[in-house]
């Protein structure tokens, strides 16, 4: 069998009785995290609002926030880019994807037009992070290095995959949902580079891809039986080997990979995550006491990833949540990072502050690990080692729950985000409609 066609295969016979319980579990903490966190994104998502806007006509899905009623597609996108916009979605950082806002939009898309239950909708997330994490892990590295954006190329697997299984297709049809996918996969790291937008709408269009790919093997379409292993497949052409993926599928089923995602709790990029957490907890240690110089030591692959060592002034937020250095800035002076931090670049403290840190490649540090040094002057030096193993933001309710009270803040009036715990933690049977209807100002 081709990969495609196993991955099909799983795809199509997953079932809930398959699914360990803290498996499904995780996935409702997926459906509450990266539905609080497009809540409180709508200041740094505009251009999808105003494109949604004007996609008039559709209908069976809604904007988040608005309410607004798109079609399926143009629902999957606009969600998409809204869940991303402050980067706080969730991630698996052994295929550097944030799997949740490529695939949960269009799944949440389709269950509305579908009347589908909340246990369809989890079963369907279930798939799709199994499938995006599966292809992703081989290669992230590599097509990262090769300037592709791995959300981008590895994201419309998670979206096609949850979509063809919340759509019921049969193996083959799930195989073609996930080969025509492969066609579809798009995006690069220059938009940290440039401080430009794209970094948002890779997120969307990977949802969307997803979507009208499954959608397109439901109708008849026929995707490469070789996608990934071919000599012109996925492999071959964005990480330049085509054997890279001969073993994806052999751990679907066994080892859920949707149990290694992590969830962020502050809107920067997942690299700064534990270092800005650690600068807040700083920041409380010592009062508020302003500091003189610091320095942020990471894996070389962190500190040179796109963005990670950009200067403020910014002319993009999504550049901002990028730079470890404005982001310590910030959380050092600050004592948090909130979304409207991420427009404040340009002011002279945070600016002048953030070119007093330096970001130093370390080849003694693993992924996800750092070194801290803070220099605070008269109140002394402190240095923060941590060393990354995976765990450090894979939440379970009570932690997101937590960090849903951190966000509750930045949330329109009218949306409740406890309503919207209880319906993603409620009963099999309930109507996927209603996680939507919480996100939905008014509702």
């Amino acid at each position: 069998m081709s990969a495609t066609s196993k991955l099909g295969a799983f795809v199509a016979g997953l079932g809930l009785a398959d699914v360990p319980e803290d498996v499904v579990a995780k996935a409702r903490c997926a459906l509450v995290h990266n539905l609080s966190v497009a809540a409180a994104g709508g200041i740094l998502a505009p251009v999808a609002a105003q494109w949604a806007a004007a996609r008039t006509g559709g209908t069976g899905a809604r904007a988040l926030i608005s309410g607004l009623e798109l079609a399926p597609a143009d629902a999957a996108f606009a969600n998409g880019c809204l869940v991303h916009a402050r980067a706080q979605d969730d991630v698996y950082f052994p295929g550097l994807t944030h799997v949740g806002a490529t695939t949960i939009p269009a799944v949440l898309a389709l269950a509305e037009q579908r009347g589908s239950t909340l246990g369809e909708v989890l079963l369907a997330i279930v798939a799709g992070y199994e499938v995006a994490c599966a292809v992703s892990t081989p290669t992230a590295q590599q097509t990262t290095g090769f300037g592709f954006r791995a959300s981008g190329i590895y994201g419309v697997f998670g979206s096609a995959a949850a979509c063809a299984k919340l759509l019921a297709l049969d193996a083959v049809q799930s195989a073609n949902a996930i080969a025509i996918a492969a066609s579809f996969a798009a995006g690069t790291n220059q938009t940290w580079v440039d401080s430009s937008q794209e970094w948002q709408f890779e997120v969307g269009q990977a949802a969307r891809s997803g979507l009208e790919a499954a959608l397109l093997a439901a109708a008849g379409g026929v995707g490469a039986v070789d996608a990934f292993e071919g000599a012109s497949g996925f492999y071959a052409a964005f990480a330049r080997d085509a054997d890279a993926g001969r073993d994806l599928a052999t751990k679907l089923g066994r080892t859920w990979f949707t149990r290694a995602v992590n969830f962020k709790p502050y809107p920067v990029c997942a690299i700064l995550q534990a270092p800005v957490v650690e600068a807040i907890k700083l920041h409380s240690e010592l009062a508020g006491a302003p500091f003189v110089t610091a320095s942020i030591r990471l894996s070389p692959p962190e500190a040179h990833y796109p963005g990670t060592e950009g200067s403020a002034p910014f002319e993009d937020p999504g550049a901002a949540l990028m730079s470890a250095s404005y982001c310590l800035a910030v959380a050092l002076t600050e004592g948090t990072v909130s979304a409207d931090d991420l427009f404040r670049s340009h002011e002279d403290e945070l600016r002048d502050r953030s070119h007093r840190i330096k970001v130093i490649p370390d080849e003694s540090l693993s992924r996800q690990s750092f070194v801290l040094d803070v220099d605070f002057g008269a109140a002394g030096t402190r240095r923060v080692e941590h060393v990354g193993d995976g765990t450090t933001f894979n939440w379970q309710r009570a932690e997101l729950e937590q960090n849903v009270q951190r966000l509750a803040g930045e949330v329109p009036e009218g949306i409740d985000l406890d309503v919207l715990v209880e319906r993603c933690f409620a009963d099999f049977g309930t109507p996927a409609t209603s996680v939507v209807d919480a996100v939905i100002n008014g509702h």
